[in-house]
């Protein structure tokens, strides 16, 4: 399910990716992540790898949310879905 993410502690990051929800903490692996920009851009995340997945716990997370279809339409060009 693609969901946007804002971090708890930096909340001016938004984290775009298909969520699954795991039994234990690290309880949310974000698959496909990328970082979503002031101007709507999509940046690969994490910085300096090739992996586009990252792990979660509950407490880092401030919101999950549902992307607008502009940010899912870019999503899935980048994915190539």
């Amino acid at each position: 399910m693609l969901k946007l993410i804002i971090l708890k502690h930096h909340p001016q990051t938004y984290l775009l990716g298909k969520v699954q929800e795991m039994d234990e903490e690290p309880s949310i692996l974000l698959e496909d992540c990328f970082q979503v920009d002031r101007d709507s851009e999509l940046l690969p995340y994490p910085l300096h790898t090739d992996q586009r997945y990252v792990f979660l716990n509950t407490t880092d997370v401030m919101s999950i949310l549902d992307p607008t279809q502009v940010i899912v339409k870019k999503y899935k060009k980048l994915v190539n879905e």
